[in-house]
């Protein structure tokens, strides 16, 4: 009966999509190929996803997953890059801009130019309705498309961390909203010296984040406490100011005693400093998701990617806070450029003379139903249609968070289109992004006046970057990671600006301005 089902869910999912491949895929014998999965924390297993299985139905392929932990992928990744047995297809975002520009350079990936318009009916539209999207996927240097990205239209991604705190035991202690770093700590003080969980243990935990500097996730770290001196953060080390110019920030006064309080934080006990070496967010997830609450505040996306439901009432969101001459800033998060990013889809010259099919495959996932369904879930799962013919969402399974509901069923980050104009049309707005885009707009929108860089790079700056480049942010993580943890930088800091010096960083700052003059100009 199980089977039978399973059979009726796939065939319903199939049909769904208005038989989907448009390049007419028989009946005959289906192509087999191999493509990365780089598994998230809340991840299912790409072999039991209804959606992939209507995705590789609907190409007449059989996809062989090679699942790597997205955790580790990139101790990993160099193994399989140097070894001679190439995957057929490196799939979301299993290798970076650097390797793509490297890679295609050897020879080692097929030039996919000439291959879109051939087989690629969907995707080919799509380019020409979206300038920008292909932007994204076109070789700098060469104008030649090696990779295909991902464009989930959604403003949210414009914003960045939240930071929450505890507010049912800011209550217990009579303590209002903090709105300084002052205030913020006197509140993590009280919390965490009086036994603020009530269990007798002193097990509460100031503040927590994921903020590895080699893995670096804007959404879950401390990067907003920086503004309250000035400058925000971002692990390039360059910003563009609220005067609209690009600052390498890690030789600046204002960056020097935003770590200046951050060492005193960890002096004080109240910052967890397993937060910069985790690999991933599973570590605060686990103290979010605590028998007994024990994090008096923290940063993330969206609370809940941390904690689950029945705290969501218990923490509350503090706004940009303000530092000790009053900054107030925050950052304006134009990396993920409102979520059209990203190298989904690569594919290598293992895949020779299965070009055809494998393209098939790739402009399937451009049907407009079957994009929302790898980004969203699939329908009748995770996603129902509602009278209107809108899409809405399955409410989720009680012991689940949305994310682990959504991520089991779905892949999330592969090639696919929604439109802008899609959400609240075709598909409702997520209730994430709405509640997030409420949050940036009454707490941080008013102070986010600096950015980050959206990062387009040609080879030589490509080349720089991984080289010399790499040679001076490799330094700045070193001694930014030390002076949070051991303190020190007052007295190491005439030096360390003179080895930044020595490293080049006006070098560095100008191959940024050379991208970002390139780029902004198109």
């Amino acid at each position: 009966m199980k089977r039978l089902l399973a059979f009726v869910l796939a065939l319903a999912l199939v049909l769904g999509l208005g038989m989907v491949s448009q390049t007419g895929a028989a009946e005959t014998e289906k192509t087999r190929f191999s493509a990365t999965f780089l598994q998230q924390v809340w991840h299912g297993d790409p072999n039991d996803m209804e959606i992939l299985k209507a995705l590789a139905d609907a190409a007449n392929v059989e996809v062989e997953w090679q699942i790597y932990a997205n955790a580790t992928w990139s101790e990993k990744k160099q193994l399989v890059l140097s070894g001679d047995d190439l995957p057929d297809v490196f799939y979301m975002n299993a290798l970076n801009a650097t390797d793509v520009i490297q890679y295609s350079a050897q020879g080692a990936l097929i030039d996919l130019t000439d291959l879109i318009p051939q087989y690629c009916p969907r995707l080919t539209d799509i380019f020409e309705e979206m300038p920008n999207y292909k932007a994204v996927c076109v070789d700098q240097d060469t104008g030649r498309i090696f990779k295909v990205a991902r464009a989930a239209e959604r403003s949210v991604q414009y914003t960045g961390a939240v930071d929450y705190i505890n507010s049912d035991w800011l209550a217990k202690f009579d303590l209002a909203m903090p709105t300084t770093l002052e205030e913020y700590e006197k509140a993590l003080r009280i919390m965490v010296d009086g036994d603020a969980n009530g269990n007798g243990q002193a097990d509460e935990i100031g503040y927590s984040f994921f903020g590895n500097l080699d893995k670096w996730n804007q959404a879950y770290t401390y990067s907003n406490f920086f503004g309250a001196f000035g400058q925000v953060f971002d692990a390039s080390y360059v910003i563009k100011n609220q005067s609209g110019e690009l600052v390498f920030i890690a030789n600046t006064e204002e960056y020097k005693n935003a770590l200046n309080w951050l060492h005193h934080m960890v002096e004080e006990g109240l910052f967890d400093v397993e937060g910069l070496t985790s690999i991933d967010q599973t570590s605060l997830n686990a103290k979010g998701n605590a028998d007994t609450p024990v994090l008096c505040s923290f940063s993330a996306f969206d609370e809940t990617f941390v904690i689950p439901a029945e705290r969501y009432d218990s923490y509350d969101v503090i706004a940009q806070l303000a530092g000790p001459e009053g900054e107030r800033h925050n950052l304006w998060n134009a990396v993920s450029n409102g979520n059209i990013n990203g190298n989904q889809f690569v594919m290598t010259v293992a895949a020779s003379g299965k070009e055809a099919a494998i393209m098939n495959w790739l402009d399937c996932h451009f049907d407009p139903e079957m994009s929302i369904q790898l980004f969203l879930g699939p329908i009748g799962t995770t996603l129902e249609r509602t009278e209107s013919g809108m899409l809405d969402y399955i409410p989720t399974p009680e012991g689940l968070s949305y994310s682990e509901f959504r991520y089991g069923n779905c892949p999330v980050h592969v090639p696919c289109v929604i439109h802008a104009a899609d959400w609240g049309k075709t598909i409702q707005v997520m209730e994430e992004d709405v509640n997030k885009l409420s949050i940036a707009q009454e707490y941080y929108t008013p102070y986010a006046d600096q950015s980050n860089l959206f990062e387009r790079w040609n080879s030589a700056e490509t080349d720089y970057l991984a080289n010399e480049g790499q040679d001076l942010r490799s330094y700045c993580n070193q001694m930014h990671a030390k002076w949070i943890v051991e303190g020190g930088i007052d007295e190491e800091w005439d030096s360390y600006c003179e080895r930044l010096e020595k490293l080049g960083w006006e070098q560095y700052l100008a191959v940024y301005q050379s991208m970002y003059d390139r780029t902004s100009a198109k």
